[in-house]
């Protein structure tokens, strides 16, 4: 979620190749982030206000794509959530592609303590979910909502410190998010979604085929591939499997390598400006919108709301700080230079703002719409606190650069 940006340290600082990268990711963050917090903010505005009841309609208003047989069905919340943030997914995918083929993943020494860290914040935030709702089945489904981190936001805050982070952090934060949204990407496709129906089986080994075939052949036409990325989508779909998996299958399966410099950077460049300001915004405004009027003060109690609240205020940041010194510890790899523990230790406070991942998750994880708004507005509630608490740390303990 944000341009490819290589592990830098103390001496890139001074080299242009690294530090516009750095810059413009940082810039497109800041711009993103304040797009999807003002697409939330309108849909709690339009969730509580007069116009709730056509916000309520527009959120069920059926629409039917295809033809018979070969048709689907479904309200416009399902198709913004299951079909347009099949864009989103594929950003992902061809963001983390272009990072192994290019990039911070290419060096896997590189890339061992990013991937620790995203692990660690996606372990701890779980159990904590898990300590609060072990005993309720149905609770206990919603424990991969903390494990995300929204590195839009991230990003966003991270330019408000431009002069007082070494670039290596910047870095180390977007490398270790890269992993933490491909892990959260594979735990909806591992976990969540339930088989109604066997032949669709079939569609989707077909696009799995279709998309392994063209990857095997060095295939550099982008269209082939969207054709059997719809193909595996429609399969997901018919078969009660999450549908926008699809777009992070099809990122991946690019052979980048293969594909002419510019057109990789170009499909990129197009792609990015589409999922970051208009379909995370609008995926923000029709799943953010949650109607306060059943809240109350015991919801503040609710096992739910604790869990979910507690996993990213504390959770993620400390699955994050230990994941790194671990795996610093057991000499899997080093810190970028002029990146110190104190350091991680600050920004991975940040790793507590889930959002976009977080609250797909939701919609995905509880069917009962008391429990899915309560688990809506704890993520809001942790993800805020995790930004102040940030916010002071970051004002406070950062030290300036040279």
């Amino acid at each position: 979620m944000g341009l490819p940006v290589a592990l830098a340290g103390t001496a890139a600082r001074r080299s242009s190749p690294v530090t516009a990268p750095l810059s413009h990711a940082v810039r497109d963050g800041r711009r993103a982030g304040t797009a999807m917090l003002v697409a939330i903010a309108l849909g709690m505005v339009a969730a509580n206000s007069s116009l709730a009841e056509s916000y309520a309609f527009l959120h069920h208003y059926p629409l039917r794509l295809g033809l018979p047989p070969l048709q689907v069905e479904a309200p416009l919340i399902d198709w913004i959530n299951q079909g347009l943030l099949t864009v989103f997914f594929f950003q992902i995918g061809l963001h983390t592609k272009h990072e192994m083929t290019t990039g911070a993943l290419a060096s896997p020494g590189a890339a061992a303590i990013p991937a620790a860290a995203a692990l660690g914040g996606m372990i701890l935030p779980a159990a904590v979910y898990t300590t609060f709702n072990y005993f309720d089945p149905v609770k206990l489904g919603g424990w991969a909502i903390p494990i995300a981190t929204d590195i839009v936001l991230v990003l966003g805050f991270l330019s408000l410190f431009g002069g007082r982070l070494v670039p290596g952090i910047i870095a180390f934060v977007t490398t270790a998010a890269i992993f933490d949204d491909l892990g959260a990407v594979i735990v909806i496709a591992l976990f969540y979604g339930e088989i109604e129906a066997v032949w669709p089986l079939a569609v989707i080994a077909t696009g799995l085929l279709g998309l392994l075939g063209l990857n095997r052949c060095l295939h550099t036409r982008l269209a082939p591939y969207l054709l059997a990325g719809v193909v595996l989508w429609f399969g997901l779909v018919a078969t009660g499997l999450e549908g926008a998996v699809a777009g992070a299958v099809v990122g991946l399966s690019l052979p980048l390598s293969a594909f002419p410099a510019h057109s990789a950077s170009h499909t990129e460049r197009r792609i990015s400006p589409v999922a970051l300001f208009f379909v995370v915004p609008v995926f923000a405004f029709f799943n953010g919108g949650v109607p306060l009027e059943f809240a109350h003060p015991a919801l503040a109690t609710d096992s739910v709301a604790l869990g979910i609240a507690a996993a990213l205020v504390f959770g993620k940041p400390a699955g994050v700080l230990a994941g790194t010194l671990l795996a610093v510890r057991l000499g899997f790899g080093s810190l970028p230079a002029g990146v110190t523990a104190r350091d991680i230790a600050a920004t991975a406070l940040l790793a507590g703002l889930g959002f976009t991942m977080s609250l797909f998750i939701v919609t995905i994880a509880f069917h009962d719409p008391l429990l899915t708004d309560t688990a809506k507005l704890a993520v809001l509630a942790g993800s805020g606190l995790s930004a102040v608490i940030a916010l002071i740390t970051l004002t406070t303990g950062t030290r300036k650069t040279e």
